[in-house]
């Protein structure tokens, strides 16, 4: 029996080492594979870290730059055309790096499509160019530096009271005769040292894109309770038949002509007082 026992005991001394250094060997190779797996996280994240910090620099570099990139940037009504506005676009920059080009984008407010303009330099930092926009067209625009590095300014409303001259107050209502159309010209000239050119001289009602009226210059003195005069109030007036519109009104525009020359043409239909 004792011949049997001692070569038994050795038999499972032995399948025990053997387990353990499977054991062993087999932690050794997760602990491997552990340590494996964390370097190629730690070089991920390291990876990943860098890629953020380039997109956040980028970020912050294009973000920074539309609020330095132009310090003004003008237009300048040039004249009418028969389908809208000759303009000159001046742009003044902060700082330009050499071989750059200026962009002046702008687009209908209604549309994806960019069309683009190369300014010319007129001075050190000043460019310029002339643009054509439709009357019943409403814009944007940005300006682009083209250079080693692109940059852009914010996109900007390129409203037409930035070119023209101030328009006056509009309303119209119906009454038992048709429509009365009514437009304030409050502006104090001499105060607001406007220039003559940009005073209205004329004001003209379109009806449904074919008939035009006239209207009447008009000026009444308003009084305190002293029956004292303490001011004038200017105003254009024209009385619109029934006739002129039918059974519906689809259109109402007002055509304000300064004494420049220039015309503002502008729907004014939605203007109805209450």
């Amino acid at each position: 029996m004792r011949k049997y026992i001692i070569p038994g005991v050795g038999i499972i001394f032995c399948g025990i080492l053997i387990y353990q250094t499977y054991t062993l060997n087999t932690i050794k190779e997760e602990l491997a594979n552990i340590k494996s797996d964390n370097r190629t996280l730690q070089e991920e994240v390291s990876s990943l870290s860098d890629n953020l910090s380039r997109q956040i620099e980028s970020t912050l570099y294009q973000e920074l730059g539309k609020s330095y990139l132009t310090k003004d940037v003008s237009f300048k009504l040039n004249k009418n055309t028969s389908t809208g506005y000759d303009l000159t676009v001046r742009a003044e920059l902060s700082e330009l790096k050499e071989n750059s080009k200026i962009l002046f984008m702008y687009k209908d407010i209604n549309s994806n499509d960019w069309q683009k303009l190369e300014l010319k330099k007129e001075g050190e930092l000043t460019y310029t160019g002339n643009i054509n926009l439709l009357y019943d067209n409403d814009y944007q625009y940005k300006i682009v530096v083209k250079g080693d590095k692109s940059q852009s300014s914010d996109i900007e409303d390129l409203d037409k009271y930035l070119f023209m001259p101030t328009s006056p107050d509009i309303s119209w209502n119906y009454n038992d005769e048709g429509i009365y159309f009514s437009a304030s010209d409050n502006v104090d000239y001499e105060e607001n040292q406007t220039s003559h050119e940009d005073k209205i001289k004329s004001i003209e009602v379109i009806v449904n894109k074919e008939k035009t009226y006239k209207c009447e210059y008009k000026e009444e003195s308003l009084s305190n309770d002293n029956d004292e005069m303490v001011d004038k109030l200017k105003y254009y007036e024209a009385n619109i038949p029934k006739k002129a519109y039918g059974n519906k009104l689809n259109s109402l525009k007002m055509k304000v002509t300064y004494e420049s020359g220039i015309v503002n043409i502008e729907e004014v239909i939605d203007k109805q007082s209450e």
